[in-house]
């Protein structure tokens, strides 16, 4: 590989040179010096605790979608320093989560010319120290044939501007060319317990040759890469729209999409034995859990399971890793405007997953998040539930609601969150066989948004909450005012 440049200087670093430096002084490179301090322990930040008995569920990680724009720019991702991300990831931690993974967003997808980008960077090994400070590990996703269009020195900006492109690696350089990015970010984080390479949305090819031989094409020099960074980190083949590493699946709608996802997920995993020894295996588990695949199915109980008991064997009959990677059920990306921008509250279907993927065997999964401070009630129920998928929903809003609200408006609280879990645009989605019974709740909208006008925020949260509870009340008010399809 050809020496880049990091800083837009005179100065160029080969990939050699990235690996023979340490930490300290690689971000050096990266900031001039000052995110050198990254390095430094932040033991005061963790404390010891008690083990707790054990989960079903080791791995139990949130994964950021950071690559959208929102106002106040507070709560967008994309827009945080430092020291929101510690606020974030501190509230995690105290839920239960003990896993965070980050990505390399659409427009930032190449070698980074700015100071913002830069910037970026050195915050995010610096949240890669704390969060091994704390005891969680640190994953990253990297992608493949997608490259950043936005021109070299002007700074990247919002998913939804779509700059950038996918090229086909079946074309001469091509492949080499792509997976530049990928390389060098897995060197940035070689610190990273693990990695997934991401099959498609974004990446893949539709040329109509390239499949799932060329997706692990890349699967494979990823993984021996990372074999010589990091012995003990695993590469986890992420087979989410895998479909789309062939022609178009579209042309048989979402229903060819999430079928041609069984059968591209099998013959990953059949392929697992001959690939390095620290590749895994990555999920999406649509056919668990979304509602747009049990409408394409014609309803849940017409709904093929994947993955099931047999698929999850053959994953540990091969001593691979598994990951369970379900997407939207925490939250939701802009592209559905009704449920974007507001909070919500999907705790019975949070945990209706869970207990699905347990009986199946998975061990280890990881949610999403869009807008985290605006999910603060389900990012506790995950936590929660993955510590025990069997709790009572109910229970887990109630212990919520201690947490943001006053003793004497706890119960009051409660119920307006029975009412937000009701009438969840997740729940709306769902097809009649998919649908959840409503948990007891007597309120209508207008005195939902009434109650969440009037409660008083707790002073003393008994867990660190990454947003004032005065301020999330208020999110939850609007966000009772905007669900215009209920009553």
């Amino acid at each position: 590989m050809s020496s880049r440049s990091y800083d837009g200087s005179a100065t160029l670093y080969s990939r050699e040179m990235v690996n023979n430096m340490n930490r300290r002084q690689f971000l050096t490179t990266l900031t001039g010096g000052t995110a050198a301090m990254a390095t430094t322990a932040n033991s005061t930040e963790a404390s010891p605790k008690e083990p707790k008995p054990r989960s079903p569920f080791q791995t139990r990680g949130v994964y950021f979608h950071d690559g959208f724009d929102f106002e106040p720019h507070s709560h967008a991702p994309l827009h945080w320093d430092f020291e929101a991300w510690k606020r974030q990831i501190r509230w995690l931690h105290a839920c239960g989560v003990n896993a965070v993974e980050f990505a390399t967003m659409l427009e930032f997808n190449r070698i980074p010319s700015t100071d913002m980008e830069r910037r970026k960077i050195a915050d995010r090994l610096k949240i890669l120290d704390f969060v091994h400070s704390l005891g969680m590990k640190f994953g990253y996703l990297l992608t493949n044939t997608v490259l950043s269009t936005v021109p070299s020195g002007e700074e990247p900006s919002h998913q939804l501007k779509n700059r950038a492109i996918t090229l086909c690696p079946s074309e001469p350089g091509n492949f080499e060319k792509t997976l530049t990015n990928p390389l060098f970010y897995m060197e940035t984080y070689r610190e990273a317990d693990f990695f997934e390479e991401f099959a498609a949305d974004w990446g893949g090819c539709e040329c109509g040759k390239c499949g799932v031989p060329e997706f692990l094409r890349y699967v494979r020099v990823l993984a021996e890469r990372l074999a010589t960074l990091n012995p003990k980190a695993t590469l986890y083949a992420d087979t989410w729209c895998i479909s789309f590493w062939r022609k178009n699946p579209m042309s048989d709608g979402w229903k060819g999409v999430f079928d041609r996802e069984i059968s591209g997920t099998r013959e990953v995993i059949a392929a697992l034995p001959t690939l390095p020894k620290n590749v895994g295996v990555a999920l999406p588990c649509h056919h668990h859990y979304r509602p747009l695949a049990f409408t394409e199915y014609g309803g849940r109980d017409k709904t093929p399971l994947f993955p099931v008991e047999a698929d999850v064997h053959q994953v540990h009959e091969a001593k691979r890793a598994m990951l369970a990677w379900p997407h939207f059920v925490m939250d939701d990306d802009a592209f559905r405007p009704k449920s974007w921008g507001i909070v919500h509250s999907e705790v019975r279907y949070i945990a209706a997953l869970l207990q699905s993927l347990q009986r199946v065997g998975v061990d280890s999964v990881i949610g999403n998040l869009y807008l985290p401070l605006l999910q603060v009630s389900n990012a506790y129920a995950f936590g929660r539930l993955t510590e025990n998928p069997n709790r009572k929903p109910q229970d887990i809003l109630h212990d919520f609601a201690r947490l943001i609200a006053q003793r004497e408006d706890v119960d009051k609280l409660t119920d307006a969150l029975l009412w937000l879990e009701n009438n969840s645009y997740w729940s709306q989605q769902m097809p009649p066989t998919g649908r959840l019974p409503d948990l007891p709740c007597t309120l209508n909208r207008a005195q939902a948004a009434q109650i969440a006008a009037a409660i008083r925020p707790n002073p003393k949260p008994a867990l660190p909450l990454p947003i004032a509870a005065e301020a999330w009340l208020r999110d939850l008010q609007r966000s009772i005012n905007r669900m215009d399809w209920t009553k």
